[in-house]
């Protein structure tokens, strides 16, 4: 058991290749692009039994001044934690990832995954991820979606909307969700973010764009990750609702996936019984669980970054006032620390 050392990259890659559990996020393009764009600290653990590769965990420490100092798996996504061949790979990392813990004098130790570890650690269940299966092709999905789904999209085809992709399309798509996340109460990131990830995974990804009369209403950013298409982070302008261009980028996305020949979308986190969940679920989606676990320091309790939190509902609202400009210079600064 030990961190990643640089002559073992290509062993780590390999193995993330060949387990059907892994996605983009145990990938190291995703280490790189979160060290190039708010330099936080990786801990990459692997487990190796008689020469071979058998399970990894990849951690990042955060240091926040407002959240405190922890350590995560992957940041910024809904999940991606440890990978293993077997119960006593498993074990041999989470206890590693302990002592790491302890080592680094953090707060708490959050793995964030699709599959229970176990191992002694608490456990938070709050959160699901959809999955859609593509493998019916367009016609038949399309024959498949509530009655609710299909009204949304006919109506955003009737409305003139117009969908444009490609990587050109970064600074259009940042500053878009830059307005749709202040107009939720909610930090964003800079472009530099989305384009760090455009550039590790420059032929997995892609940026749909919808327009209204040559305006941008609305954007998502996918990454694709064996059979599975990842619409990792979007949004549209709550003016533009009327229009329902969400409705119609999720359409697209399930195109863009039947395209290529992949099997499955994944629609990310969303709250058990939630708005989000209910959206998700009329395009014919089934939930699958998401398992966060954690170890605490002594008398830590479980942290709730969730927007819905209570204890953030004045700072939503404060932020949903904030001048744009004052937004944009904020916002970075916080959402690095909110992985």
């Amino acid at each position: 058991m030990a961190l990643l050392a640089p002559d073992q990259e290509k062993a780590w890659e390999d193995f993330v290749e060949a387990s059907s559990h892994a996605t983009f996020a145990h990938l190291l393009g995703w280490r790189n692009m979160v060290e190039k764009t708010y330099h936080h600290t990786p801990f990459y653990l692997m487990a190796q039994e008689r020469g071979r590769v058998v399970g990894l965990l990849p951690l990042f420490l955060i240091e926040s001044r407002i959240f405190g100092r922890f350590m995560v798996t992957a940041p910024y996504l809904s999940y991606g934690g440890l990978i293993a061949d077997d119960a006593e790979a498993s074990r041999s990392l989470v206890e590693k990832a302990r002592e790491l813990a302890i080592e680094q004098r953090v707060e708490y130790l959050e793995i964030r995954g699709s599959r229970r570890i176990d191992q002694g650690l608490i456990l938070k269940d709050k959160y699901c991820t959809f999955v859609l299966s593509l493998c019916r092709g367009p016609k038949a999905l399309w024959s498949r979606l509530e009655g609710r789904a299909r009204k949304a999209v006919r109506k955003a085809m009737y409305s003139g909307l117009m969908v444009e992709r490609g990587h050109s399309l970064v600074e259009a798509f940042a500053g878009l969700v830059s307005r749709h996340m202040r107009d939720l109460g909610t930090p964003f990131h800079r472009a530099i973010f989305y384009r760090n990830i455009l550039a590790e995974f420059q032929n997995q990804s892609e940026i749909l764009m919808v327009s209204h009369r040559g305006r941008p209403i609305g954007g998502v950013l996918l990454v694709t990750s064996k059979d599975t298409v990842f619409p990792l982070y979007g949004g549209a302008l709550i003016e533009s609702r009327a229009f329902s261009p969400m409705s119609l980028l999720i359409w697209e996305t399930i195109l863009f996936g039947c395209e290529r020949g992949l099997a499955y979308l994944d629609f990310g986190r969303s709250r058990w019984d939630s708005g989000t969940f209910f959206f998700k679920r009329q395009w014919g989606a089934q939930p699958f669980p998401l398992f966060y676990e954690y170890h605490f320091a002594d008398g830590i309790r479980m942290p709730d970054m969730d927007p819905t939190n209570p204890s953030f509902h004045v700072a939503v609202a404060i932020w949903k006032r904030l001048p744009a400009f004052m937004a944009r210079a904020l916002g970075p600064a916080i959402i690095r620390d909110i992985p």
